[in-house]
């Protein structure tokens, strides 16, 4: 009698386990779907503290421990990732800074070359302009010392005597000739006149 009371008191003992053991299992698989893998981690760490055999809530520890890992190790990859693109992005922009203050440089440089062109062809004309005015102030006095050459020494003299000057007498010259042209042109526009018949020729 004392050893069937026994054996039914292990029988009992092995169902309530089991149904503790399945109740356990049942919770923590349920925190695990619902991705509460923290609490379902606990549930299952107080379980196998009671239930130290039952190998399905340790395989199922190993499961959470396992996606635990991975979504761990996807997040650090995911970081790494995000870290990459935003380093990429900052190489980009620096790159990109860099070609702008290249552009800006060489624009810079073809300006103050254009500057420099400009003022360069400036002077250059300022220079040609300079020595058209010497060689225009050159051939000017050597054809007034040709002049001074064409004048006979005896009229010089006769200046000289008179003390007036070349230019002066020139003038004087230049202007008795403009008077002559004057007197012929005024000559020959009297001699074109029609004669008039009722009068006599002279």
């Amino acid at each position: 009698m004392k050893n069937l009371l026994f054996v039914l008191a292990i029988l009992i003992s092995h169902v309530c386990f089991s149904q503790t053991a399945d109740v356990a299992f049942h919770n923590a698989s349920k925190l695990f779907i619902d991705k509460q893998d923290r609490q379902a981690v606990s549930v299952l760490d107080q379980a196998i503290r009671q239930f130290p055999n039952d190998q399905r809530l340790k395989a199922l520890r190993e499961q959470i421990k396992d996606e635990e890992k991975k979504e761990q190790e996807k997040k650090e990859q995911e970081k790494k990732e995000q870290e990459k693109k935003e380093q990429e992005k900052k190489d980009q922009e620096k790159k990109d800074q860099q070609n702008k203050d290249q552009q800006k440089k060489e624009q810079e440089q073809k300006e103050q070359e254009k500057k420099e062109e400009e003022k360069k062809e400036q002077k250059d004309k300022e220079q040609q302009k300079k020595e058209q005015e010497q060689k225009e102030q050159q051939e000017q006095k050597e054809k007034q010392d040709k002049e001074k050459k064409d004048i006979p020494p005896s009229v010089k003299d006769k200046l000289k005597d008179m003390e007036m000057s070349e230019e002066k007498a020139k003038m004087i010259l230049e202007a008795m000739k403009n008077q002559e042209k004057q007197y012929l042109q005024q000559n020959k526009r009297k001699g074109t006149k029609p004669k008039d018949k009722g009068k006599p020729d002279w």
